[in-house]
């Protein structure tokens, strides 16, 4: 297609062709065009480049964020198949998929790229990128990623890339997949009876199963395993090239005496591992994977349950989590923290440190020479001298003390009676009856709960429940150690 009839197009009537199902090396050759005559998939979108591509390598500029965790389709094909959907009137579909990679660019030989693939994704940190695929290449082919419109505000080095073709109208799909020890069974869709999938699983020993020709039959195909070891990744081609499904998958149930995973718990702060046939004290080997392209390994210890718990540092989102044991993979997914985005928790701020007490049937902060480092306002504060809870925004701690509940006010009464009649100043007896019956507890710290933290003063002393009132309570930074927490 000659330059200056492309130039001449408006924007309209490319939109309509691009959008309009034509065989596809009519598709390709019109992509070639744009990216021949300069306009290039960014400027089609109307995204603002920065390009970093050198002469003969192709812009992939940024096109969104990845989907973090399980995605759909799964694995590593869904990752960044938001950005193909903007650009495809119907559902892409993988068609090939490469991994372990790095730099800021990435390059395939004319020969590796399937006749039908269209759109490259690349997935740099939790970023993707999007870049065409030229119609009849020769030679190496290379993609570069690049900022658009001053996004994102860093360039990752790439991990994955993916190469897509826009389905047709009711494109084929698997939706559902469970394994066994003994079977694989395929939920599909728009696949006619008596068409083949070609199928490949991998077990937990290292070995792996591939199966041609499997037929659908009522929108199902099922794939029989030899029930040694426990499969952990299911690969479902269709069509030679089209990768309808290539993602982790645990057995339900697994294999008799075989270690298995059989579910996985993320938070933030914690993974739980629930094993099978793995005995108590066992250790395993787990790599987690952030978004950041961190990775920390970890080494937990299977309790009497079957469960293993991994501390995570709370401030990176976990991407991927792979765990071992006795050389056998027993689980390789991406995951993502129920409780995401993660981030590093706040701090206390430094020179916390509020007095209360129990005023006119309420808890009030006192305020001492200086004012108070911290706004006491940033603190909900419910109960009242039997048991208090607080709540703040950040971490924090509690110290307090307490005065058995016979210290009361008839009591108090009775005292300032006894005193008077010994001469005694009813102020000086007051406040030696304070120092003397208020005891000062050990110090609560707060927990997180939702989006804050809270602590409860239990109505106790001496570690022991007991008939108590709260005298006062001081809020401080947990990093102090509350030794100057003494009620004046």
């Amino acid at each position: 297609m000659p330059d200056e009839h492309i130039a001449e197009e408006s924007p309209d009537q490319r939109e309509e062709e691009s959008n309009t199902t034509q065989p596809l090396t009519n598709r390709r050759t019109w992509l070639k065009g744009l990216a021949v005559s300069g306009i290039g998939l960014a400027g089609a979108g109307g995204l603002a480049s920065i390009s970093t591509a050198q002469d003969g390598e192709i812009p992939a500029p940024f096109c969104g964020d990845a989907v973090e965790g399980p995605s759909d389709p799964p694995g590593q094909a869904g990752q960044c198949i938001d950005c193909v959907r903007d650009v495809c009137t119907n559902e892409p579909i993988a068609v090939a998929l490469f991994t372990d990679l790095s730099g800021n660019c990435f390059t395939l030989a004319a020969e590796e790229i399937p006749d039908n693939a269209e759109y490259i994704t690349l997935k740099a940190g939790q970023y993707c990128f999007r870049g065409e695929v030229p119609a009849d290449p020769s030679g190496d082919v290379t993609w570069c990623i690049e900022q658009a419109d001053g996004q994102p505000p860093m360039l990752p080095e790439i991990s994955n890339a993916t190469l897509y073709t826009c389905g047709d109208e009711n494109p084929p799909a698997v939706d559902n997949v469970t394994a066994s020890c003994d079977e694989v069974v395929i939920t599909t869709s728009n696949i006619p009876n008596g068409d083949t999938l070609d199928v490949t699983v991998d077990f937990a020993d290292g070995t792996s199963q591939t199966d041609e020709d499997v037929p659908v039959q009522n929108n199902q195909a099922t794939v029989p395993l030899p029930g040694e070891s426990n499969p952990i990744n299911v690969r479902v081609v269709y069509q030679d090239n089209l990768i309808l499904f290539d993602a982790g998958v645990m057995a339900d149930p697994p294999c008799e005496d075989e270690p298995a995973v059989t579910d996985v718990d993320v938070t933030c702060a914690q993974i739980t591992i629930q094993t099978a046939n793995i005995d108590a004290g066992e250790e395993l080997d787990v790599t987690v994977f952030f978004t950041d392209d961190s990775s920390e390994p970890f080494t937990p210890a299977v309790d009497a349950n079957g469960v293993a718990e991994v501390g995570l540092p709370g401030d990176r989102d976990p991407e991927r989590l792979v765990v071992e044991y006795q050389g056998q993979v027993l689980f390789d997914q991406l995951v993502a923290a129920s409780d995401a985005p993660c981030t590093a928790p706040p701090e206390c701020p430094p020179g916390l440190n509020i007095k209360f007490k129990f005023k006119n049937g309420m808890w009030c902060p006192l305020r001492h020479d200086g004012g108070n480092a911290v706004d006491p306002s940033v603190f909900s504060v419910e109960g009242d001298r039997k048991q208090v809870t607080i709540c703040g925004p950040f971490p924090f701690a509690v110290s307090y003390a307490t005065r058995k509940k016979r210290d009361d006010d008839c009591r108090y009464k009775k005292d300032e009676k006894k005193g008077r009649k010994k001469g005694k100043k009813k102020d000086d007896k007051r406040h030696g009856r304070k120092r003397a019956d208020c005891k000062k507890q050990e110090p609560v710290l707060a927990e997180p709960v939702n989006s804050g933290f809270c602590a409860t003063i239990p109505n106790q002393r001496d570690g022991k429940r007991k008939k108590s009132k709260i005298c006062w309570f001081r809020l401080f930074c947990p990093e102090n150690n509350g030794n100057n927490d003494v009620m004046e």
